[in-house]
């Protein structure tokens, strides 16, 4: 592609007219990279200058002769960098259009100069961004650190911060996902992080048709909720640091005009996980031709398997997108491999007049994991916290998507979940934020990543063990085998874990800062911007949420200080339960840590003991008739008011019914019709003010 700028003589060329412009620049004119863009270029600005009229300075950005792709220099961008950079180039070359100075005071490009003091400076009309007709092109070469991310936008207006017309986000394997708050959502791929590659939009305003391409190869069309564009920001984002060069643009007033028939491929589904596991394919179509489109064919080949769907009996009109989900799944191979969508047979007519859109590909990438491997994200989060629900639908999807290799677990600060010790340890920098394995903080919408990057890596130890409830307490045992030479500042903790908690009152209730303004779609495909600013008690349970760690946050020593390979070594806990909390929602998980970090750690379900003998209590409770075949009471007397609830499980402590009676005092007898129950033993769990009390009863 690097002929393509051949042309170049220097490092920007800018043409006005009525009817076009356009722009390249590839940073090998600045001879001083000392001095940043914004401070280098009149084309260039950065988001604090145009936004406020600060000095360039705070977020300006350096070119580079680290790497290029053309010529000695490109621009580079680093979430670490002091200050972060920022970096704007309106689309519009007329060079009147960069910051104004008027008696030492700056302004950016929308404010009126006449209103500030002083002389007034000889400026050009207002730019002729945003564009909303025509045909705009833009185009960079890009490089992502091995590792690392990428993230641009473009501004919808010529005031940043406004409106995001699409925000672009790479991650580190090959995946691009785009979208922004209209609604709009595209993913495609690109080559990795380590090389330079193209990628390049080419958008029909005046029909709404964005094209993405990738080294010159198209990844598929979408109608964009957000169709305007004015500007294009370059910035860090979490993780992210690259190199971008060639930059190029133009605009053309020009209108294009539709084919008769053209049905295009517009977007693939982000595909990805673990090897083995099974994937859903969802594929959008466009109709960018005239004639309503009735029917078509798509297949998609992946890893040399071909899946079809035969699409009939639709009514697709012009400009409008159709969704088609797979009825049958992919199963991931391991490392990556291309996934091709192929359109044909539109309306039972074959090729349509532009054959050229009937195919797109997508990159999808599959970890193979570690076996006996599981991960864990801890998430900090508050009811008070308003975007902490973020995290709370993160660690959905990743159990959804990733149950068995990830657990999550919600560390509650500033309300009623809060466990002291867990708050305590979980020092960060900010809320919703978290941990995987105990690394570096991240944002919890990057505990994919991490867990991608964390679940092949290799493990010191297999796990098995115990969790059994007695009564109001737990005993853990958890025995492990290392497989590796264990030695040095090793140590185990075990935290204790509630699915499904509920609340009454205030401080119950979840603060929601995307009410009304951003989307964020929950697994069951809620929408947390159409729930309240503070959502009600009644309506929230909170999952993954922390009880308890012990010994500590940072574990305890192992028994030894040296363990070979196949040494086995137990580790031994107990946790008072509260008698608010529902034990038959409870897990315990084992995290085996080497210098704070977590090396492996397993997840164990509580089971209720069936043996009461060791227990005793001075509260009367009796089950008769014991064994039953349709009906059993529960006899209880209180000499003191309590409250009472009673549930019944099977063996194996599967919740099958319970029943909430309030405050009780004196003999009372409680009838539950177990008719419709197998024949077996199931388990009694009585729960009378702050004891728990278990017992058993045979179903004939």
């Amino acid at each position: 592609m690097k002929k393509l700028y051949t042309f170049l003589f220097a490092s920007t060329i800018a043409i006005g007219s009525f009817s076009q412009v356009s722009f390249c620049e590839n940073f090998d004119s600045y001879t001083n990279l000392n001095v940043p863009i914004a401070e280098s270029s009149k084309n260039w600005n950065t988001w604090g200058e145009l936004m406020t009229g600060a000095n360039p300075s705070l977020d300006d950005a350096f070119m580079s002769n680290n790497q290029s792709y053309s010529g000695a220099n490109s621009l580079y961008l680093n979430e670490i960098s002091t200050p972060i950079p920022d970096i704007v180039l309106i689309f519009d070359t007329l060079p009147t259009y960069s910051l104004g100075w008027k008696n030492n005071t700056a302004f950016n490009i929308i404010q009126s100069y006449d209103s500030i003091p002083g002389s007034v400076a000889s400026f050009g009309s207002l730019p002729s961004t945003p564009y909303t007709t025509g045909t705009f092109e833009y185009s960079h070469m890009m490089y992502i650190v091995p590792g690392k991310t990428g993230y641009f936008n473009f501004q919808a207006e010529n005031i940043p911060g406004t409106e995001w017309a699409l925000e672009v986000n790479l991650d580190a394997t090959g995946g691009i996902a785009m979208s922004n708050t209209g609604g709009t959502s595209f993913n495609c791929s690109y080559p990795g992080s380590g090389v330079w590659f193209e990628i390049k939009f080419n958008i029909d305003l005046t029909n709404n048709i964005w094209e993405v391409l990738v080294d010159g190869v198209s990844q598929g069309v979408f109608s964009n909720n957000i169709n305007k564009i004015a500007s294009l920001d370059l910035y860090p984002g979490v993780s992210s640091e690259y190199y971008v060069d060639d930059v190029c643009y133009s605009y053309d007033t020009t209108q294009i005009s539709l084919p008769n028939l053209d049905m295009a491929l517009s977007n693939i589904n982000s595909i990805g996980g673990l090897a083995g596991q099974n994937r859903d394919v969802v594929v959008d179509v466009i109709n960018l031709g005239l004639t309503t489109v009735n029917s078509f064919d798509i297949d998609f080949d992946y890893n040399g398997s071909v899946i079809t769907e035969n699409v009939t009996g639709v009514n697709i009109p012009m400009l409008s997108t159709y969704s088609v989900s797979f009825t049958n799944p992919i199963m991931l191979s391991g490392g990556t491999v291309s996934g091709t969508a192929t359109l044909s047979n539109v309306n039972a007519l074959g090729p349509d007049d532009v054959p050229t859109n009937d195919a797109s590909s997508v990159q999808i990438t599959a970890v193979v994991p570690t076996p006996n491997k599981l991960v864990v994200g801890e998430e900090a989060t508050g009811t008070w916290c308003g975007w902490c629900p973020r995290g709370a639908v993160a660690l959905n999807f990743m159990d959804q998507d990733y149950h068995g290799y990830f657990q999550g677990i919600a560390v509650h600060n500033g309300d009623p979940m809060t466990d002291v010790d867990y708050d305590g340890g979980m020092v960060v920098g900010g809320y919703p934020s978290g941990f995987v394995n105990r690394g570096v903080e991240i944002d919890p919408s990057d505990f994919e990543l991490q867990f991608m990057q964390k679940i092949s890596t290799p493990i010191s130890a297999t796990f098995n063990g115990t969790a059994v409830a007695t009564g109001n307490v737990i005993n853990v045992e958890m025995s492990a085998t290392a497989t590796s030479l264990i030695t040095g500042n090793w140590t185990f903790a075990c935290a204790l874990v509630e699915d499904s908690v509920t609340g009454t009152g205030g401080t119950w209730y979840q603060s929601n800062s995307y009410s009304g303004t951003i989307s964020l779609i929950d697994v069951d495909g809620t929408d947390w911007m159409n729930l309240p600013t503070w959502v009600p008690d009644v309506q929230m349970i909170y999952r993954h949420v922390a009880r308890g760690i012990q010994p500590s946050f940072n574990g305890g020593a192992l028994p030894q200080s040296t363990y070979n390979v196949g040494d086995v070594f137990t580790q031994n806990f107990q946790f008072t339960v509260d008698p608010t909390w529902d034990i038959n929602n409870m897990h315990v998980v084992g995290m085996l840590m080497n210098n704070g970090t977590i090396d492996n750690a397993v997840s164990l379900p509580v089971s209720i003991s069936t043996s009461v003998d060791n227990f005793v209590s001075d509260i009367d409770f009796n089950i008769y008739p014991n064994p039953t075949t349709s009906t059993t009471n529960f006899f209880l007397n209180l000499d003191a008011e309590k409250e009472v609830s009673v549930s019944i499980m099977s063996i194996e402590g599967k919740y099958i019914a319970k029943g909430t009676y309030g405050k009780m005092i004196g003999s009372h007898s409680l009838t539950f019709d177990v008719s419709n129950l197998s024949k077996g033993v199931y388990v009694v769990q009585a729960i009378i003010g702050e004891e728990i009390i278990v017992k058993k009863f045979i179903k004939e």
